[in-house]
């Protein structure tokens, strides 16, 4: 026993080479997590639930998939907390630890950045029989809340540190992507060249193959493409439509190892986009459930609620009090109390040296 124990210290990160012993969550463990995210009984019937092989149909397995991106991304937060309101700063993407997270405390409310989230989610439909890969992607830095990188560096991209699954339907590779907020696709769609949908209320999103401003070849032809997700708010005044870059990604799979480097720097790296920022984004669906129509966000102190791509309202928060409140009345998210204290003092609202002075 001392000896695998030294072992389990030494052995790095990997993939599981036997499929057999890549992590799958159990028949009992699926059904809390469709109670987590409220699942209705419909896709609960689905034929893929008992007949694994039909997931990698389009047929029966992309519809299902569409229900639960929806209700996943309207149930299970996009947050990053973890970083700011907690006394170990520790970030698990082991699948047993997220199931935890996500489902066995789900009166917590937890939610998670986009490797806990796609890291779950595609375990999720690993285990209903899906044939999935995980890729990763660079995110454009237009999507930055600074001004002066939007407006310096908005061409640019971060490095590899954004998660996303792929899935295979029939003959064809759909990106799916649960952890990417509002402003992800929130729906499967297919990898394809130009290929161009509707999306939240007047929202547009479109993917594209092709070369990002960032290359060091001589010649354009020599530049490697990359696929591009890009989202379209408003149209230029000729009614053609106004495309923002979100990122970037090519078919290669990532590793356990690659997520494990990527969670590092932006969890450690105090110039990452989560250091710098508290987020919290629950998606909106429609009442019968079939659509996303909104958002509920909430960036360091402010907090809105977006429906149909127009502002509903938007408060401003003072203090940790009226922050903590946020947290639970408008996302279900309950911190514990030693959470709550150990509030990064950068991030800590009504913040004075008086408070500070212990």
């Amino acid at each position: 026993m001392a000896t695998n124990n030294a072992a389990a210290d030494i052995l790095l990160t990997q993939m599981a080479t036997n499929a057999k012993d890549r992590p799958r969550y159990s028949k009992q463990q699926l059904e809390r997590y469709f109670d987590r995210i409220e699942l209705p009984q419909k896709y609960r019937n689905s034929p893929v639930l008992s007949d694994p092989a039909l997931a990698r149909t389009k047929e029966h397995g992309l519809p299902l998939i569409r229900a639960f991106t929806r209700y996943h991304t309207s149930h299970i937060p996009f947050e990053n907390l973890q970083m700011h309101y907690s006394a170990t700063r520790m970030i698990s993407l082991n699948m047993d630890d997220l199931y935890d997270r996500f489902a066995d405390t789900a009166g917590c409310g937890n939610g998670g950045r986009c490797m806990q989230n796609n890291g779950f989610f595609g375990t999720v439909m690993r285990s209903l029989g899906y044939n999935v890969r995980n890729g990763g992607s660079r995110v454009s830095r237009s999507m930055y809340p600074d001004t002066i990188i939007r407006e310096q560096q908005a061409t640019t991209y971060d490095p590899w540190d954004h998660m996303v699954n792929f899935v295979k339907f029939d003959s064809e590779w759909w990106l799916v992507d649960v952890g990417m907020a509002a402003m992800g696709p929130n729906m499967p769609i297919p990898i394809e060249d130009n290929f161009v949908t509707n999306s939240i209320g007047g929202r547009k999103i479109r993917l594209q193959l092709r070369v990002i401003p960032e290359h060091a070849a001589g010649d354009l032809e020599d530049a490697p493409k990359l696929w591009c997700f890009d989202v379209s708010h408003s149209q230029n005044p000729d009614g053609t439509d106004i495309w923002l870059p979100t990122y970037c990604f090519t078919m290669t799979e990532f590793l356990p190892q690659d997520y494990e480097c990527a969670s590092w720097y932006t969890t450690t790296y105090p110039r990452s986009y989560f250091a710098r920022w508290l987020l919290v984004t629950k998606m909106i669906l429609s009442e019968d459930g079939e659509e996303v129509v909104g958002d509920m966000s909430l960036v360091n102190n402010v907090v809105q609620k977006r429906i149909l791509g127009k502002k509903e309202f938007a408060q401003e928060l003072k203090t940790e009090e009226e922050r903590v409140t946020a947290l639970e009345d408008l996302f279900g998210i309950m911190l514990s109390e030693e959470d709550r204290k150990a509030i990064s003092p950068h991030m800590k609202l009504g913040w004075s040296d008086q408070d500070n002075s212990g």
